[in-house]
């Protein structure tokens, strides 16, 4: 079993960072958020975006929970559409930089993370923590254990909490 975490809204304030760069005092006060998605292709734009205050708990627990269970962890992040490599180049770099890197084939940058749901080596469901609904509902369609979780509104501990019920310790002791 992988444990993957989202980037944008779970560990990175995509939100807050496009609010910043909008001036505005809330991301839904953007007028065209269409024409704003678009001006970040080929930006920095991702690698400029703050860590939330429950980010290091959260990727530090994870790991943990991982390493103890027996699992491995990941990332599996959506790059901004129409802008696959560049996005996924500063995601990578915003991730190295934080200390949050996974192993190299454990991080995935894909707009269809369901694919990602089942386990390819042992056939078990992956776990993902994601902060769209719509995310979560295509992951457990194929398969795999969603967790719901937005960084700026839910409680990291009790998302980790449920993140240990389909965890267990298997370590001695």
């Amino acid at each position: 079993m992988i444990i993957y975490i989202d980037m944008d809204g779970v560990i990175a304030d995509f939100f807050g960072g496009l609010a910043k760069r909008c001036h505005v005092a809330h991301w839904k006060d953007i007028m065209d958020i269409q024409s704003i998605l678009e001006e970040l292709r080929g930006t920095t734009f991702f690698n400029e975006l703050e860590v939330f205050d429950s980010t290091h708990e959260l990727i530090d627990t994870v790991r943990t929970i991982a390493s103890k269970s027996g699992n491995e962890w990941g990332i599996c992040s959506s790059p901004l559409r129409g802008d696959r490599d560049n996005s996924a180049f500063w995601k990578r770099n915003w991730l190295e930089v934080h200390g949050y890197m996974p192993k190299v084939k454990n991080l995935v940058f894909t707009m269809r993370k369901e694919k990602y749901a089942i386990n390819s080596i042992d056939g078990t469901g992956n776990i993902l923590i994601d902060d769209k609904p719509d995310n979560i509902n295509r992951w457990e369609t194929k398969g795999g254990i969603g967790l719901l979780y937005q960084a700026n509104k839910d409680d990291v501990y009790q998302m980790l909490e449920t993140l240990r019920m389909y965890t267990p310790d298997n370590t001695e002791g």
